[in-house]
């Protein structure tokens, strides 16, 4: 058996955007989860009265501009216990957008985290969708 659940969340002001999709698969034995999240905040920089002050404006930030690395983490764990696993993976990161002589700046955080448990998965909810996602 396999469940998607999908929320997506866009603030009153534009300025945040999230979305989650969330899987469950029961299959063989083995019950597995992934859980996706993308969130975004964007916040406009320069508006540019002409195309020529935004070419100067981009020449000079490749020139001086400090790129940031993106952030990337990944952590794996194993509970003999419960016999399950999990491992997230989360990357961090900033970009710009140019349109109609707007500049914007967006923040980014994707992650990815799934669970593994062979069995059947315990008493108590561990599978199901996040409080977040129930409609």
């Amino acid at each position: 058996m396999r469940e998607i659940f999908i929320k997506s969340k866009t603030a009153d002001n534009h300025h945040r955007k999230n979305l989650s999709i969330v899987e469950v698969i029961n299959q063989d034995g083995m019950v597995a989860r992934a859980e996706k999240r993308y969130s975004y905040y964007v916040s406009e920089q320069n508006p540019f009265k002409d195309p020529e002050q935004m070419k100067n404006w981009m020449n000079l930030q490749s020139q001086t501009y400090q790129k940031k690395d993106r952030h990337v983490s990944i952590r794996k764990t194993f509970d003999a216990k419960t016999g399950m696993g999990q491992m997230v993976y989360r990357v961090i990161g900033s970009f710009y957008v140019v349109q109609d002589l707007h500049l914007f700046a967006v923040v980014f955080m994707h992650s990815i985290k799934f669970d593994m448990l062979s069995g059947k998965p315990p008493v108590g909810g561990l599978f199901e969708p996040p409080s977040s996602l129930a409609a």
